[in-house]
């Protein structure tokens, strides 16, 4: 038996007992006052559980008791709180799909809406180039809300010189400096032309910089900057990653113009060579930016590579068909939650209690089935256990399960294999009974060699205003 199992059992007869005491102080049926009573004891179990659970679960369960203390007015106990969750973050060992950026992004968030800069600036030199560049985005965009120019200006110059450059700050600061500021302006354009001239970052980021701002800025860099910039644009509007753009439409329709009035001669050379540069655009095919900064091509297949076998364990296993689809198929897991999910949800609409109990057994079971392959030793689910998809189903189901009675919820939430998991659930549920709104994040939560990419369920359609006041429905 793991510590972690060990202190749950022992926590389960604590908060069976205190659910029956608050239920006993109000005449023995479930109120908002016993709720309450119930949330803040399993929040304070719940942190001195983390101590003995895996560093994502451990960071995501200070973060959400953090959270939890800054809207109780106890300050100094969130920060502290905070401090110690984005010290977990750093222990995460780094897998495929990183969820301790998710958690790390929430803390910095949190300390910066609760605390001011400050703090975030104390953490710097402890995070990685992604985090830093989420954190100058934050101290910009605060600064700017703050009115204060200087200091703004100041920290986007020492932002990260990578794609991970705040570049919607960036303009949003030089649209707010006051006219007579140009040398300002002129460094902001600098700062952004060097991080996208070296392709560190897409180029198009300078074009609504040069839109608003060109004649204040470099001649030269402009003139240099606008063919790019087209160029880049019709790549994207050659291969756009969700639907038709017309990228190049537009770019040449607000850039053309300028390129135009500041260089003639470069203008026309750009609109005989307009032909050619479509079909280099076409023949480059689609690009991506890595770290380096440059425009990386899909690596060439190598016909004398035979494919990668698949492992035994899986080949020997013939696929099993369930309604209508093979059972591993993402859009077959997603049609299963999903028409549980809305079954259950009009049950409780009818009041159908024994049906919606029915309900909710199976979501746990669809559950249960995701689970068995994110913990499948020989090809684990690489995306960190509280965006695993199991862990959302459960926790969806439970939400919906509170509507039954808050008691029936805890009982099924006993029922999880993974003790982590159920200790992520009732945290979840403490915070929701203290009036926050769950926090589902159901992309992407499955990534393997051989399973598929997972499920997509937008779990909040499910959950109208009808059963629960925070819902969007």
């Amino acid at each position: 038996m793991t510590a972690l199992s060990a202190k749950f059992i022992a926590g389960t007869f604590l908060l069976c007992g205190l659910w029956a005491s608050a239920q006993a102080g109000s005449g023995g049926t479930s109120t908002p006052a016993a709720e309450e009573v119930m949330a803040r004891q399993m929040l304070a179990a719940a942190q001195e559980e983390a101590k003995s659970a895996s560093a994502v679960v451990r960071a995501k369960v200070w973060m959400e008791a953090a959270k939890q203390f800054g809207h109780d007015g106890r300050k100094a106990e969130e920060r502290a709180l905070l401090g110690d969750a984005y010290s977990a973050t750093l222990e995460i060992p780094p897998v495929h799909n990183n969820f301790h950026w998710v958690v790390q992004a929430e803390i910095l968030r949190t300390l910066m809406n609760d605390f001011g800069p400050g703090p975030v600036e104390e953490l710097l030199p402890r995070m990685d180039a992604n985090m830093r560049g989420t954190a100058y985005d934050l101290l910009v965009s605060r600064y700017i809300d703050d009115g204060n120019w200087d200091h703004a200006v100041e920290t986007l110059k020492s932002a990260p010189k990578s794609r991970w450059f705040p570049f919607a700050p960036a303009q949003r600061l030089m649209g707010k400096l006051r006219p007579q500021r140009v040398a300002d302006r002129v460094a902001i354009f600098e700062l952004e032309y060097f991080v996208c001239d070296g392709k560190r970052a897409a180029v198009s980021g300078l074009s609504t910089t040069i839109e608003q701002f060109w004649r204040e800025l470099p001649r030269d860099q402009v003139v240099d900057a606008i063919p790019k910039i087209l160029k880049e644009s019709m790549r994207i509007e050659l291969f756009p990653a969700m639907r038709p753009v017309k990228a190049y439409t537009n770019s040449k329709s607000t850039l053309f113009p300028i390129l135009k009035q500041l260089d003639p001669a470069k203008a026309e050379e750009w609109e005989r060579g307009e032909k050619q540069a479509w079909e280099e655009a076409r023949n480059a095919g689609i690009f991506t930016i890595v770290d380096r900064g440059e425009y990386d091509e899909p690596p060439a297949q190598n016909p004398a590579t035979p494919a990668a076998p698949v492992p035994a364990t899986h080949a020997s296993t013939k696929p099993r068909v369930v309604n209508g689809c093979l059972e591993e198929e993402a859009w077959c897991d997603e049609n299963r939650v999903s028409h549980a999910l809305e079954a259950l949800e009009n049950h409780l609409k009818r009041g159908e209690v024994e049906l919606a109990k029915q309900g909710v057994s199976r979501g746990y079971r669809l559950a249960l089935g995701e689970w068995k392959l994110d913990t499948d030793p020989a090809d684990p689910n690489q995306v960190h256990k509280p965006a695993w998809r199991s862990t959302q189903n459960w926790e969806a189901f439970t939400v919906l399960a509170t509507k039954v009675s808050p008691q029936y919820a805890l009982e099924r939430v006993k029922q999880i294999p993974d003790p982590e998991i159920q200790l992520l659930t009732r945290v979840m549920l403490a915070r929701m009974w203290l009036g926050a709104k769950p926090e589902f994040t159901p992309c992407q939560q499955l990534v393997s060699d051989y399973h598929n990419d997972g499920s997509c369920v937008h779990y909040y359609t499910y959950m109208p205003r009808e059963l629960f006041p925070w819902a969007n429905y």
